[in-house]
């Protein structure tokens, strides 16, 4: 079973929900309401390296044929 998240449109309240299917009709947790918009999922993978960012250190350090942090074992791709 998939775990959704959702806003209330009557009283704002965020929250996510196991629901069976995606045309289950949950109801808001605090004030009951029915009125609900099902928000864009996040999810999170623990032990994945960290991309590195638009010209960042080790990106910076590639073109000018150095090493960002000496070693240049701070960034996990091979430029």
């Amino acid at each position: 079973m998939p775990i959704y998240e959702y806003v209330c449109s009557q009283c704002g309240h965020a929250f996510e929900k196991l629901v069976a299917s995606s045309k289950a009709k949950p109801k808001c947790e605090q004030c009951g309401s029915v009125k609900l918009e099902r928000q864009f999922s996040t999810f999170s993978a623990h032990g994945a390296p960290a991309p590195c960012s638009a010209m960042s250190q080790c990106q910076a350090a590639a073109v000018s044929g150095g090493s960002a942090c000496g070693s240049g074992g701070c960034c996990p791709h091979a430029h």
